[in-house]
């Protein structure tokens, strides 16, 4: 699937290699990856620490194209993982080690299959913010899977047009494994990607995006569905749904990126909340192609109580300001 939406999704993983050099070894080997830091304010956060600075990624990435048949991607580092519901004050970054990788295998034209920790192809958004618009990522993103040891079969059948299929160990629940089918094309100017990921036995999401441009500015939806076998409690709801809308306007040297999210997940827990939206705009300049500075406002107003203030009284609002500089290699 060669279109803008893995561009912004799953590539955005490996992209950043593109503006990185090559090293040479017996093959060549292509240096990619990046690294964000930054200053993170956020209110509610259920005590007296409302700030943070942090480094909210450096990812190493190593990579070979698939030219003689065989080739790989393999990233090692940390990602703090900052979402919108906690502002970067409180996020549980992931651990320093490796984060994903796998081989690909091309046996046939138009033919892949990779085999490793995979990067999802669920979501419009990734975990490292430098492929991001934002310094933080979606609420919607808490619902769908990342990383996860397994195997994948895809097959291009034109330029504009592909399908996957996978099956992998990722654990949610009481599922101990998952698979995943999907779609992705282009159709008259507008990508569009469509997945069906099974969480075995204890949840069923489907995932849909699409994206283009209006008068020049880059706009995007991504729109989950999630299915659960069994609801959590006797008459609670089973199923729950998120939307995301993203445009990106410029204004002169900089880059406005919004985001505007609804979800709604009942009481399925899906999300956390009854129902919620949240506002984030991140103004952007970039240097250069690999280098950025934004800083980034966000909103969020929740139908239910989720936060805290420092005294423990329940909240329905967080509101939080970050500034953040980011560099790919």
């Amino acid at each position: 699937m060669r279109n803008k939406i893995l561009a912004a999704s799953v590539a955005a993983l490996v992209a950043p290699a593109a503006f990185g050099g090559t090293i040479t070894t017996a093959t060549d080997l292509k240096l990619g990856g990046g690294m964000t830091a930054g200053y993170f304010y956020t209110n509610n956060t259920g005590s007296s620490n409302e700030d943070n600075y942090q480094v909210s990624d450096f990812i190493l990435e190593l990579s070979a194209e698939a030219t003689e048949g065989v080739g790989f991607v393999g990233a090692v580092g940390t990602m703090a993982a900052i979402t919108v519901l906690d502002g970067g004050v409180g996020n549980s970054p992931y651990a320093n080690d490796f984060q994903y990788g796998w081989l690909t295998v091309t046996p046939a034209e138009g033919i892949t299959i990779e085999a490793g920790k995979l990067a999802t192809r669920v979501g419009y958004e990734v975990a490292p913010s430098y492929g991001n618009a934002h310094a933080t990522i979606a609420a919607l993103w808490g619902g769908q899977p990342v990383y996860y040891p397994g195997v994948r079969l895809s097959y291009d059948a034109s330029d504009s047009l592909g399908f996957y299929v996978e099956a992998n160990n990722d654990e949610l629940g009481t599922a101990k494994s998952a698979s995943a089918v999907g779609v992705g094309g282009n159709v008259s100017g507008l990508d569009y990607s469509v997945s069906y990921y099974r969480y075995n036995g204890y949840k069923d999401l489907v995932d849909v995006i699409v994206a283009t441009e209006i008068a020049g500015m880059p706009v995007a939806a991504n729109i989950d569905y999630h299915m659960l076998e069994e609801a959590p409690a006797p008459g609670a709801d089973d199923t729950a749904y998120g939307v995301a809308l993203y445009v990106t306007p410029t204004v002169g040297a900089v880059e406005v990126p919004v985001r505007v999210e609804f979800l709604n997940d009942g009481t399925s827990g899906v999300f956390g909340v009854d129902s919620a939206t949240t506002f984030t705009i991140t103004p952007t300049y970039r240097y250069t192609e690999n280098s950025f500075v934004r800083a980034e406002l966000s909103y969020v107003s929740s139908d239910n109580k989720i936060f805290s203030d420092d005294k423990g009284v329940a909240e329905d609002t967080k509101t939080s300001f970050a500034v953040q500089a980011g560099f790919t290699f």
